[in-house]
């Protein structure tokens, strides 16, 4: 298991709640956000992308590379868990052909105040909550 939240991802045109992976695997520079393709569908912002977006190639596990679409600063990034919601933070969007899940990279983790207390067992809690508030994940949603 992996620690999965609620998140609210909000562009100029629409709004999706969906699950999204907490991957502090996922290096990043800035607040990155890798969308699905149905998802980035949802928002608007495919297949007609928006100015200024750009193909790049990310490589993954193993050295797979693909190309992607990334738009910077085009959304906004809200966690919902059943008491409090956290953000939004500005983030750019990496729309990722052949991934089924929203996931968030490790600054976008800081941002949101996530703390992955036990990421192998789906537990996590809010930065600010108090030491014995854990959480758990939500069940993943695949697009």
């Amino acid at each position: 298991m992996a620690v999965k939240v609620t998140v609210k991802i909000s562009s100029m045109h629409d709004e999706v709640t969906t699950s999204a992976l907490a991957n502090a695997g996922f290096e990043a520079e800035e607040v990155e956000v890798i969308l699905p393709v149905r998802v980035a569908e949802r928002l608007h912002l495919y297949p007609t992308l928006p100015s200024g977006a750009r193909v790049e190639r990310y490589v993954g596990i193993g050295g797979v590379s693909v190309n992607v679409f990334r738009i910077s600063n085009i959304v906004k990034i809200s966690v919902i868990s059943e008491d409090r919601e956290v953000g939004p933070v500005e983030g750019t969007v990496v729309i990722t052909p052949g991934e089924d899940e929203v996931i968030l990279s490790d600054k976008a983790i800081d941002q949101l105040k996530i703390d992955l207390v036990k990421p192998g067992e789906g537990l996590w809690r809010f930065t600010d909550d108090p030491q014995e508030k854990i959480r758990k994940s939500v069940s993943v949603e695949r697009w």
